[in-house]
């Protein structure tokens, strides 16, 4: 009886051998490929398994396992396969196999095949991470790419989050995420839209397995959400955690923003007593706190410059304060503690704080665990929240742009972390406002003065013109007014008034044919310098809600001198659209027989709206076009 159940265990454990291996061989080839996964895809996830093995408070273990078929050339970076590591971070197992679409091998990389440098973003001073890659450039597709990595980490403040759908144009044919924690230490996971996703999830004291499958390829469609708000996402942490060997517990922001500051930031903000007593000079005339908090912050942007420096406990621990004094240069970290510094010797209460920069995207509220890409820096003043962007020289002071507007953020302070949201710029801040005074003349050419006024974020979309090389300002404004044929810039006079973070252009322009002629008639369009360019694509069956981020308001004001011996006819019109998205309107009006007066209104709303609404959104937008560029006829007297 003993035979017979030895016999068939060899021979069931033959069999799944057999059977795993031979799936294998078939996810090796590309000409057996599944229609339905290669509809919209660039390259397909033939199966992926990630499995992660918490060993102890200070140890722990990601091993990889992926096959990905790449169907053409956009599709090449999905076959990346590279693996960081640093002096806290060892890569036991590094290698690939390329096949080409029969299975067959083309070639092999060993660990010592790959490539190796430095993770630099170009202006890191100083950094301790790296990475091995390979780069693989393909004769033919499709191709599959074997890629198969052991790394140990003697941090566990970051555990690997669960992102099966990575991309647009990426199907997953199978992948699996596993947890193994012989550790016992506590765990907390986060999971979010599983709802439209067909992901199946065993739990048990020691393993926790995710997995999905047989996900067609998504294709990217305009004014979407993030794909990470659309697509499932599991992010772990644990309860007890180490940090490049600096351990820490918490289950929450409060005692994890506690750690932050008692672990990485407190007893880095000493000044030497020359610069304490600087400072004291700078502000003895100030009367409020914002007025010397707002001097402080000007001397900072003087006295330092931003360069990235990716040391100290992970990259999370900024320079000490005296040592940015000292040097004059900082990342993001150490300038804002070296603010913070300054701010803390004239009693100015202020907080180091976190924030995802750029993409606007929130630190999770309902999750506390190691986030964010970027500091910034909070002062509360009277019911208000001034944020300051500390790594900037140029930037205004409690202006934040649309860098870090209006996300969650975690407050350090020293009882613990508290999530706040940055500010909001509502649409009626966001102002750009175009003046010009337009001359056309009988030969057809056109000259005028136009001056722009940009507040809120149309400031920060714009103010960066001072910066260009004369002779690249001028390319700037021949671009953005691209409509106009043989346009030439003149004189260019542009002021930046930080005090009311308010920039003004002065542009001097002309053209030689700006009007049509049409037998006796001449053509003109009254919108010299606010045609709306927006081209929205159409969609048969609109998947995702319509997402409007920032909202603003446009206003244009023209005076336009006629031609001599030239006269309007019958005037169109006012035109006005009003939607949930916005309003827009556009009048002529005739001062007298010499002059016209153009007005422009264009207010945008920002918001999520129903899938339902794109189409509206898109018509209200081709409207706005259409209208922009109508022309109007002048008759010749």
């Amino acid at each position: 009886m003993l035979q017979k159940i030895l016999l068939v265990s060899v021979v069931l454990t033959l069999f799944c051998t057999v059977q795993t291996t031979a799936q294998d061989d078939v996810r090796l080839q590309a000409i057996l490929l599944d229609s339905t996964l290669t509809k919209n895809a660039n390259a397909i996830v033939r199966s992926e398994e990630v499995t992660i093995e918490i060993k102890s408070v200070n140890s722990v273990v990601v091993k990889t396992k992926r096959i990905v078929t790449v169907l053409n050339k956009y599709g090449d970076g999905y076959a990346d396969s590279y693996e960081g590591y640093s002096p806290s971070t060892k890569i036991r197992k590094l290698e690939a196999i390329v096949y080409d679409s029969f299975g067959k091998e083309i070639k092999k990389y060993k660990k010592k095949d790959f490539k190796d440098r430095s993770v630099s973003d170009g202006i890191s001073l100083m950094n301790d991470n790296r990475i091995k890659y390979f780069e693989y450039t393909p004769l033919n597709y499709p191709y599959t790419l074997a890629f198969e990595s052991e790394v140990e980490s003697l941090s566990t403040a970051f555990i690997k989050h669960w992102r099966p759908i990575l991309a647009y144009r990426l199907s997953i044919e199978e992948s699996k995420y596993k947890i193994l924690n012989s550790s016992k230490i506590s765990i907390r996971y986060r999971e979010t839209n599983f709802d439209d996703y067909p992901v199946e999830t065993n739990k048990t004291n020691l393993e926790t397995l995710y997995s999905i499958s047989n996900i067609p390829a998504r294709l990217p469609e305009a004014y979407s959400p993030s794909l990470n708000d659309m697509t499932p996402m599991v992010k772990v942490a644990l309860n007890e955690f180490s940090l490049e060997g600096v351990k820490g517990t918490a289950t929450d922001w409060k005692s994890f923003g506690k750690w932050q500051y008692d672990k990485l930031i407190s007893g880095r903000d000493k000044l030497p007593p020359e610069t304490t007593e600087k400072i004291n000079k700078l502000v003895a005339d100030a009367k409020t706190k914002k007025e010397k908090a707002k001097l402080i912050y000007e001397y900072v942007q003087d006295k330092t410059r931003y360069i990235s420096v990716q040391l100290g406990i992970g990259g999370w621990e900024p320079f000490l304060a005296s040592d940015v004094d000292r040097l004059g240069y900082g990342d993001c970290k150490a300038l804002t503690n070296y603010t913070k510094s300054l701010l803390d010797s004239q009693n100015i209460t202020s907080y180091y704080t976190i924030v995802y920069a750029d993409e606007r995207r929130d630190v999770d509220s309902e999750f506390a665990s190691m986030q964010g890409n970027h500091v910034i820096l909070n002062i509360p003043d009277e019911g208000e929240d001034l944020w300051l962007e500390c790594t900037s020289q140029t930037t205004p002071f409690n202006f934040i742009g649309d860098f870090t507007d209006n996300r969650n953020v975690l407050v350090v302070k020293p009882e613990g972390g508290e999530i706040k949201r940055t500010k909001k710029y509502e649409p009626e801040e966001n102002i750009l406002h175009t003046k010009a005074t337009v001359n056309l003349e009988v030969d057809r050419s056109m000259s005028a003065t136009i001056k722009r006024v940009s507040q809120g974020l149309e400031y920060d979309w714009n103010y960066s013109i001072q910066f260009k090389t004369p002779k690249d300002q001028k390319l700037y404004y021949k671009e953005f007014l691209g409509h106009i044929n043989n346009l030439e810039v003149g004189k260019i006079k542009l002021n930046d008034n930080k005090d009311d973070i308010k920039f003004t252009e002065d542009v001097e322009i002309s053209c030689v044919s700006y009007a049509k002629k049409v037998g006796s008639r001449l053509l003109i369009s009254p919108n010299l310098f606010s045609q709306d360019q927006i081209n929205l694509p159409k969609y048969d069956s609109r998947q995702t809600p319509l997402v409007i981020s920032r909202g603003y308001v446009n206003t244009d004001e023209y005076i336009i001198n006629l031609p001599d011996g030239y006269a309007t006819g019958n005037l169109p019109e006012k035109k006005s659209i009003e939607t949930v998205f916005g309003r827009y309107s556009y009048e002529l009006e005739k001062i007298d027989d010499k002059q016209l007066k153009f007005r422009r209104f264009l207010k945008i709303v920002d918001g999520t709206f129903p899938k339902e609404k794109y189409e509206e959104y898109r018509k209200f937008r081709s409207q706005i076009k259409k209208i922009d560029k109508s022309r109007i006829a002048l008759k010749q007297q």
